[in-house]
């Protein structure tokens, strides 16, 4: 069975080098082209320094972020049949009526190729911008709800909700050729994945182990059952990063980057433990507790020496093209269609940028 392929979109300036960058996916054969959502990247200031990466020296923040559904109108303008996707957005700082509007706005100018990915929110994302995070799933079951009942007619419509209310509300911008943009939901946790199941066209969650990967899918199969929704119409995803290493020794120095290894702070403990390490925050992980400009170099030092390379490897595709196919290849075994593959390689190793370009397009013809 062949899967679809999503590569991230470009975040950062020039917008219009951005969009020649999808241009080329399209050109390539990638399926998608995806945007995160952040207001805040995950690297702590205090890290993105030169004596940690050359990155720093071309761009003096850590945090530059297109709006992904600014970049997916833009790319989808200009393209012809590569998906746009959001990976993902939340509905706690952006209200759904106008995230209704938006993602019918992107899906007419794509052509009917955007995806909406949503999650439930993360705190570096909400807190420092005073915004409260507060029953994130609730929120989240009642905004599409929102979304869905404003997709489905021009006429005034009303929403009686704990978190959003409506009445005679409308919204006339009718979907594209009378089709509406699919929803797909980043869930993990069970009321998540059963949201997904009951709710989602499409699960885009986080890389973990093939095994936990079937068991979470079989979650969202029989909430779709019960739901009375066809389970196989739910595209089954994965957002996951990549690392494109020509050798061992390659692959062992870019695990063992400062920069490589933070962007492993939301996993939950249980993943450290696999690879005989502990957490470095109190709980369960940092995904809702970190807040990259609040970290000071000695907290972030310890928080990356705190994360093993072999976690690294963990929560990664590595490898060269041959040796990442086979990799998800055990996923695909799992229920796996889709991936969108996070290239974090220039993070570890700028020079190997352009080799890891080579790979994705190998690992294209692979998959």
């Amino acid at each position: 069975m062949t899967i679809t392929l999503g590569v991230p979109g470009q975040i950062m300036p020039p917008a219009a080098r951005a969009v020649q960058y999808a241009q080329r996916a399209e050109a390539d054969g990638f399926d998608a082209v995806w945007w995160p959502c952040h207001l805040m990247g995950w690297h702590p200031n205090s890290m993105w320094t030169a004596d940690i990466t050359p990155l720093a020296e071309l761009q003096n923040s850590p945090h530059v972020h297109f709006d992904p559904l600014n970049m997916m109108a833009a790319v989808g303008a200009v393209t012809e049949r590569i998906k746009v996707g959001v990976a993902v957005t939340d509905v706690i700082r952006r209200h759904p009526a106008m995230l209704a509007m938006e993602a019918l706005t992107v899906d007419h100018l794509a052509g009917g190729r955007a995806i909406l990915g949503l999650g439930s929110g993360e705190r570096l994302n909400l807190t420092p911008y005073g915004i409260e995070f507060e029953k994130p799933v609730s929120r989240l079951t009642e905004a599409i709800e929102v979304i869905r009942l404003l997709w489905s007619t021009d006429q005034p419509v009303d929403y009686d909700g704990r978190f959003f209310r409506m009445q005679d509300a409308v919204l006339g911008l009718e979907p594209f050729e009378g089709r509406v943009p699919p929803i797909w939901l980043a869930s993990h946790g069970p009321r998540m994945l059963e949201l997904c199941g009951s709710h989602g066209d499409g699960w885009i969650p986080t890389k973990s182990q093939p095994e936990e990967y079937a068991d979470r899918l079989a979650v969202i199969h029989r909430s779709a059952e019960q739901a009375g929704r066809d389970p196989q119409a739910i595209t089954p995803s994965m957002l996951a990063y990549v690392l494109c290493a020509p050798d061992e020794e390659a692959l062992a120095r870019m695990c063992e980057h400062p920069l490589v290894r933070m962007l492993c702070i939301l996993l939950p403990a249980k993943e450290y433990r696999a690879v005989g390490a502990e957490p470095p925050f109190e709980g369960e992980s940092g995904f809702h507790s970190f807040v990259p400009t609040t970290v000071s170099r000695e907290e972030a030092e310890r928080i990356a020496a705190a994360i093993p390379p072999a976690l690294v490897r963990r929560a990664t595709f590595h490898g060269d093209a041959k040796q990442i196919a086979e990799q998800v290849r055990a996923y695909q075994q799992a229920g796996l269609r889709d991936l969108v593959m996070w290239n974090v390689t220039a993070f570890a190793d700028p020079t190997l940028a352009s080799y890891s370009f080579k790979v994705l397009r190998e690992l294209r013809q692979l998959l």
